[in-house]
């Protein structure tokens, strides 16, 4: 673990000049050593997660994204473990934090949409972070996740709206899963909105 220890040293060097710009040089090979610990550091979460050591990936997570906050894939894996292990409370604010620091992406207002839709059900909760992720760049089981939340809360034109616009924005999109938007939108079409095929499809 000597690594970690020098992590550590270069982090309280780093916090004590902060006041005081680096020379650009200087700079660029602390960046450097930064970024080169937090590819080592991955790449052992990576190795716990497939271990099954989740304790020691969800404290490595806390400490990573000091390095690397814009990494949106360190608090999609641990809020999934946390709520998944029933610590809705931590989830949440792994979550949120990843919001504050990524406020310009999808990725954590998808998150907390799915959260509110699969976790807690709460469809509500769930409409309001989707129709933000919506607004960004983002992947076609976003859209189709979104027109699920609208079908749950009664939103009939809403949720047939989404799928069709799923389907023009996304038309190369695997083939299974655009029939199932299809048969969706005629499902939603014909009769009150229940549960379809592919409605847990996510990533």
């Amino acid at each position: 673990m000597k690594w970690f220890w020098i992590a550590g040293a270069i982090y309280a060097l780093s916090a004590s000049v902060q006041a005081q710009p680096l020379p650009a040089q200087v700079q660029k090979r602390v960046d450097a050593i930064f970024d080169a610990m937090v590819d080592h550091w991955i790449v052992q979460m990576d190795r716990w997660w497939h271990d099954g050591q989740h304790e020691h990936l969800i404290n490595m997570t806390y400490f990573t994204i000091r390095f690397d906050p814009r990494n949106v894939s360190l608090y999609e894996n641990a809020g999934w473990l946390l709520w998944s292990s029933n610590r809705d409370d931590e989830a949440v604010a792994m979550y949120e934090r990843g919001l504050r620091n990524n406020p310009d992406a999808y990725d954590m207002y998808y998150e907390l949409g799915q959260y509110y839709y699969l976790r807690k059900r709460d469809y509500a909760r769930a409409k309001e972070y989707l129709e933000q992720a919506v607004k960004f760049p983002c992947e076609w089981f976003v859209w189709n996740t979104l027109g699920h939340v609208y079908a749950r809360l009664g939103e009939k034109e809403k949720a047939i709206e989404t799928w069709q616009e799923l389907l023009r924005r996304f038309p190369m999109m695997p083939i299974d899963q655009m029939e199932a938007v299809r048969k969706n939108i005629r499902d939603t079409m014909t009769r009150d909105a229940t549960p379809a095929s592919g409605e847990n499809k996510q990533q």
